[in-house]
């Protein structure tokens, strides 16, 4: 216990022992906390990340001064939990890098502003800790120019195209997202954009003038979960030893940033990405996958909309979680997923009970650093959303009016998802996931094949769906078996979690009267090959 508390507890100091000097004693002198000894380096660690000259903060907390002239309002916004930024509930379960401050800790800062914020002894200032060291980057990329952000609104949300090119397969050890104009950047998410995609990307760019694209919900390329991101305040991230985050030969990667105009003037900005790389493959990679609940209808007015919906396992095979990344937007008040376990035990991975769009990040379990997933075991992803009058953004100034709000990637659309992250084997494989997937599959059923082989692969069923129903499909006799079956393959792809096999016993299990008439026909029209090069397209081969 600090001495200050000690002397809080002592009432009386008895000094000298007869009448004549008992008169003269001086009374008890109660020490309390000071800032340099006691409030600074809480300062320190969770406020002047942002709160620094040029920072992301309007205002700085550097000097004595300056902390004591906004100590009443910071202790506000602490005792309200709007400071410092961290929305998960550490009731339900701790992350790494966590902004939290203590119950002791704030009583210590609450005791030090109703004192009067007394500067104390320079003196007594704590040790200054080492700083982070400087991360030791193999490879910087960053957009092809400068950008400055866009003052007609407050909040720019611009994705940039990375001028990295990796030409063979990479195996990042590392990343730390270097923000440039710092004052208005108030969050990064880079993700990998698959060599099918990198067409996609430069041709959203060249749509628009100037650097990069508008973008919010997403990058527009689908969902795939972010590979680094930052906020202020994030340490460079390191992975485990003998885990990396594998980066395929011709993958490029794109940049959302989002900008806040509102503290500062922008500047030309040119945020950097930093990536330090293994000189070998690893035994192991991250693989990020989307929980997505698509078919989220918010109805307008309503103030409490919950949204559930379920993930199951269905491989035969456990696999392990190093984290989670929850999204939604503006409308989402609260978002949470549990662990169902297959015998009955339920478990919390994350709960954000006040949801703040602005400050969205991946989580990284704390203790233990890896969850096992059995087969059987279910996600339940819920999303709250306030969609009444009172909750709507406002657009040019005026206030708009609730409307019903479903999926979607747009500003006034919402998104109920979640993304795991998956600690998996390395295989090396003869073409891309997909390809490999096909190769290796057995058995009558070729459609069934097809569909188990669609969750190997973020996002390939955007190629292979057209490429077999589309103006061109290769079995566009199956048109109306497909158009039955359609929510029921969505839902089951969104449960593939990463893995081979399952799409097809999920589609038997919920869908059964649509999915066999869809594997009959598919079955014959496929039976003559006419869909193996179309299929092999969309794999890059």
């Amino acid at each position: 216990m600090r001495a200050w508390m000690l002397a809080l507890a002592a009432t009386t100091v008895m000094l000298g022992c007869d009448d004549e000097d008992s008169g003269s004693a001086a009374p008890p002198v109660e020490q309390g906390p000071t800032f340099h000894a006691d409030i600074q380096p809480l300062i320190q660690a969770q406020c002047v990340s942002c709160h620094q000259a040029g920072g992301a903060a309007p205002f700085a907390l550097e000097t004595p001064e300056q902390v004591a002239a906004m100590a009443p309002a910071a202790l506000a916004s602490i005792e309200a939990g709007r400071m410092p930024p961290w929305q998960p509930d550490p009731d339900c379960r701790r992350f790494k890098r966590e902004r939290l401050l203590t119950a002791d800790q704030k009583a210590l800062f609450k005791a030090w502003v109703e004192a009067g914020a007394p500067a104390g002894d320079p003196a007594d200032a704590p040790i200054e800790q080492a700083q982070v060291a400087d991360f030791p980057a193999d490879i910087a990329t960053a957009p092809l120019e400068p950008y400055v952000a866009s003052t007609e609104r407050p909040d720019d949300y611009r994705c940039f195209a990375l001028d990295a090119t990796f030409d063979a397969d990479t195996f990042l050890a590392g990343a730390q997202v270097v923000p440039g104009d710092r004052a208005v950047v108030h969050h990064v998410l880079v993700y990998i954009v698959p060599p099918e995609k990198v067409a996609a990307m430069e041709a959203m760019d060249a749509d628009e003038d100037g650097p990069g694209y508008t973008c919010y919900g997403g990058t527009g390329l689908g969902n795939t979960g972010p590979v680094v991101g930052w906020v202020p305040g994030m340490q460079p991230n390191y992975y485990e030893e003998g885990v990396a985050r594998f980066v395929p030969a011709g993958s490029r990667m794109v940049m959302q940033v989002h900008y806040n105009t509102l503290a500062a003037t922008p500047a030309p900005d040119l945020t950097t990405v930093q990536f330090k790389v293994y000189d070998a493959p690893q035994p192991y990679v991250i693989d990020t996958r989307p929980q997505a609940h698509l078919a989220i209808q918010i109805p307008a007015g309503e103030e409490k909309s919950e949204q559930v919906r379920e993930f199951t396992h269905r491989g035969t095979e456990p696999f392990e979680i190093a984290g989670v990344a929850p999204h939604m937007h503006v409308l989402g008040q609260r978002i949470r997923v549990d662990l169902l376990r297959a015998e009955g035990d339920e478990e919390c991975l994350i709960d954000i009970p006040g949801w703040d769009f602005n400050w969205q990040q991946s989580y990284e379990f704390q203790d233990p650093e890896r969850i096992e997933i059995r087969p059987g075991d279910r996600f339940r992803l819920t999303c709250t959303y306030d969609n009444s009058a009172a909750n709507q953004p406002v657009v040019n100034g005026e206030q708009l009016e609730p409307r019903d709000v479903s999926w979607g990637e747009g500003t006034l659309d919402e998104m109920c998802l979640n993304f795991i992250t998956i600690i998996k084997p390395f295989e090396v494989r003869e073409g891309n996931a997909f390809s490999a997937c096909r190769a290796s599959c057995t058995g009558d059923s070729t459609f069934g094949c097809v569909a188990d082989c669609l969750g190997v692969s973020p996002d390939i069923g955007e190629c292979v769906i057209p490429a077999l129903f589309g103006a061109q499909g290769c079995a566009n006799a199956c048109v109306p078996q497909a158009i039955a079956s359609r929510e029921c393959l969505i839902g089951c792809l969104t449960e593939s979690l990463g893995a081979a096999g399952g799409i097809a016993a999920c589609m038997l299990d919920v869908c059964p009267t649509t999915y066999q008439p869809l594997a009959d026909c598919m079955d014959a029209e496929m039976a003559d090959g006419a869909c193996d090069a179309p299929l092999t397209a969309c794999a890059g081969g």
